[in-house]
């Protein structure tokens, strides 16, 4: 049996996510299904072709994820169209950690929804038997979601009353990416079959750190004060340079041994053009490689995003970009813009609150260590990565410690975002194959020297991550027990509620910034 999923339909961003999930997959023949298939994914409206097809797979005891509204019809499912403005777990399989996936859409909600509630806390999606077989049925499109490039302020959940924010990306991309993970192992567990895909990290390494700057007009003494705390918590830190800031002492960074740089600015703003952000960048990248400071990635200011950026990053070749008003809290992946362009730049997503966020709504220094603490915590349970950032002026030099011991104490292996990246486009660029017969799982297309390594996980959701070797025989396999869910907190829905203070937080954010954009 081939572990593998079937795609029906053309979609560049489908690709994407079934590629960061790092799952086979290949395009279904548009008259027959050519070959057997653990899961088909509908990516667009069917014809009745398709239709016949996905009815007799279904019969024969296959499975189905899609959007609702493109397998309309098939075994009479119907749906209504209703708006989502977000969505979250009840507790219930396959989601039962779903934390609060924003998407601002007008959805199709199957008729047969039992699982994942709206923000009116009705059903939204289908998960379950349908036919001889199993679906998945989506009141979105995956594909739509993990494109869209809209932003909005936002707040983040945190256990005090008051709530940090910032202006990300309006879609949770990375809980579509999780949500997406889950329905693939729960259609293939329904199967009866083991579900297998490539690790998020590198050999078996269960999360990573990184440490992000934005030197935002950070001083020579505050930039000192966090670099001595990287060489003494062994953190290869990754700056992003406000190159105007400190253009009188730029070569002082080239001291900096054993980090990493890359482009934040000369002027510290993102413009609305493609030639004028193009200028900018380029004039950064020149003054840094005139004192022999390599950039491989950029960050825009403020974390702002737009096609215009977009497409000036891609002519300048960076190896990676960061902006956490396109994605954060996510796998990398692709960008694309609001008319359907794709860009070729990898995005490496980070978590978009930092002492700052946070001092702006009045926490301590301790009350900031708890909550990086608690994220780290959640994330870790989640398989996400530690990706974080600061700014020298923020100092809050305890807090920065605070991270680092965590880190040291959980033993967890540090990056630089240009590390991951490197990695992550090997990670990518593999097309692997997986089969199963009896006991062995056979996977091609993995080399051995890649540090690329194979997560399984059985039915009863025991999983065990390995390095490649081929084959592999389940049962002599050293498997762990499931792992515990990270369910939302069951408070997680305030954040989303209207707060009066975060009106006037989101003026002065905004006014601030059109003042910093004019000095």
């Amino acid at each position: 049996m081939n572990l593998a999923v079937g795609v029906i339909g053309r979609s560049a961003p489908w690709e994407d996510l079934l590629t960061q999930e790092g799952v086979p997959f290949g395009y279904v023949s548009l008259d027959a299904l050519d070959r057997e298939w653990s899961v088909l994914v509908v990516t667009s409206p069917m014809n009745e072709t398709q239709k016949s097809l996905v009815e007799s797979y279904l019969y024969r005891g296959g499975a189905v994820l899609g959007y609702a509204a493109y397998c309309s019809g098939v075994r009479r499912m119907t749906c209504r169209s209703e708006p989502i403005e977000y969505l979250l777990a009840d507790g219930s399989e396959p989601f039962p950690d779903t934390h609060l996936l924003d998407l601002g859409v007008e959805g199709e909600i199957p008729r047969e929804a039992n699982c994942l509630r709206t923000q009116h806390r009705e059903f939204a999606a289908f998960a379950g038997p349908l036919g001889n077989g199993f679906a998945v049925l989506l009141p979105f499109d995956p594909a739509a979601a993990i494109a869209d490039d809209r932003a909005a302020n936002k707040n983040f959940y945190a256990t005090r009353d008051r709530l940090p924010s910032e202006r990300v990306s309006l879609v949770g991309k990375g809980e579509v990416q999780r949500l997406v993970h889950r329905a693939l192992a729960f259609l293939h567990h329904a199967r009866n079959l083991p579900y297998a895909h490539l690790w998020y990290f590198p050999d078996t390494h269960r999360t990573l750190f990184a440490f992000r700057i934005d030197s935002d007009k950070g001083s020579r003494e505050e930039v000192d004060a966090l670099y001595h705390l990287a060489v003494r918590y062994d953190v290869p830190m990754t700056w992003f340079l406000d190159v105007k800031a400190h253009e009188e002492w730029l070569q002082h960074f080239a001291y900096l041994a054993g980090q990493e740089f890359g482009v934040h600015c000369y002027e510290h703003r993102v413009f609305e053009t493609y030639e004028e952000n193009l200028k900018n960048i380029l004039r950064a990248r020149q003054k840094l490689d005139r004192v022999g400071v390599a950039s491989h990635g950029f960050a825009g200011p403020f974390g702002m995003w737009n096609p215009a950026l977009a497409r000036a990053i891609d002519q300048v070749g960076f190896e990676y970009s960061s902006e956490f008003s396109y994605a954060y809290d996510a796998l990398p992946l692709h960008t694309y813009g609001g008319q359907g362009d794709a860009f070729s730049t990898l995005q490496v997503p980070i978590h978009p609150i930092c002492s700052g966020s946070l001092r702006q709504v009045g926490y301590s220094e301790t009350q900031m260590a708890d909550y990086f603490h608690r994220v780290m915590d959640e994330k870790r349970l989640r398989n996400e990565s530690w990706f974080f950032y600061h700014h020298p002026t923020h100092r809050a030099w305890d807090v920065v410690e605070a991270i680092f011991v965590y880190v040291r104490d959980h033993t967890i292996e540090c990056t630089t975002l240009a590390s991951y990246a490197r990695w992550w486009k090997k990670r990518i660029h593999l097309r692997p194959t997986i089969s199963i017969e009896r006991d062995l799982l056979r996977c091609e297309g993995v080399p051995s020297d890649c540090s690329v390594a194979l997560r399984i996980i059985l039915p009863d959701r025991r999983h065990a991550i390995v390095p490649y070797s081929q084959p592999l025989a389940l049962s002599g396999l050293s498997w762990e027990a499931p792992p515990p869910y990270a369910p939302p907190p069951s408070d997680v829905h305030r954040i989303r509620e209207f707060d009066p203070r975060k009106l006037v937080g989101d003026l002065f954010t905004t006014l601030t910034r059109k003042f910093s954009e004019r000095k």
